[in-house]
């Protein structure tokens, strides 16, 4: 099917009778504004009965065609001086009432890729996300965004995150350098803070310490097998 957008969809439509959506937003305003309303008038007098509430009539019921179960979805070519938002992109996938719903593979505009969970729409559960240079995660999502336990490797360096993420951000657990030295601790806008340990590959000696602005303050040596 073809959209009028340049859009269009391959896979099963599935008809549904649902409550007109369109009523049922206007109900939920009318009953918004009627239980604001409530809330600012004055109490009754002592002994004078509660108003009435109106009887409404029962919602129109409309059938609408819904995309169900696994199917693609181009979004049309970009076009010069278009804002790309997701144009030129698809997701091929499962979908529960027309949203990504489901295990599935979103292509984004600029050649980044999902392929893992989605809930709703969004990307939520497991999954692993493929950046046009190079880098990737693979771990937990939540409401669009890295969020849980999961790796992020950086290609330009080499070296990967392990560890645990808030809402997109890396927040602690390792960072592990090209040649398998690894820092664990700590992290804000993707620098180490506060206390942590470096542990070098070559020798297997760690040192522990603070870091104090960009400046990581060690303590100690402990040599490598050492208690």
């Amino acid at each position: 099917m073809t959209f009028p957008n340049g859009d269009y969809f391959e896979g099963t439509y599935v008809k549904c009778v649902i409550p007109n959506p369109d009523e049922v937003a206007k109900r939920e305003k009318e009953e918004e504004e009627a239980a604001k309303a409530a809330a600012d008038a004055e109490p009754p007098a002592d002994g004078e009965p509660p108003a009435e509430e109106e009887e409404k009539p029962p919602i129109e019921m409309v059938t609408r065609s819904y995309r169900q179960g696994k199917g693609k979805y181009v979004f049309k070519p970009i076009e010069e001086g278009e804002e790309p938002n997701l144009s030129g992109g698809y997701y091929e996938g499962e979908f529960v009432d027309n949203e990504k719903h489901g295990h599935g593979v979103m292509v984004f505009p600029d050649k980044s890729k999902y392929e893992g969970d989605f809930v709703r729409d969004v990307m939520h559960g497991r999954g692993r996300y493929e950046y046009p240079s190079g880098d990737f995660y693979v771990g937990a999502f939540a409401e669009g965004k890295k969020h849980g336990f999961g790796d992020y490797f950086f290609a330009a360096s080499m070296s990967t995150f392990m560890g645990r993420w808030e809402k997109g951000a890396f927040v602690e657990g390792e960072w592990v350098l090209k040649d398998g030295s690894r820092y664990e601790g700590a992290f804000e806008n993707g620098r180490p803070v506060g206390k942590g340990a470096f542990t070098w590959a070559k020798t297997g000696n760690s040192q522990s310490g603070a870091w104090e602005g960009a400046v990581f303050k060690g303590g100690k040596i402990t040599a490598g097998g050492s208690a």
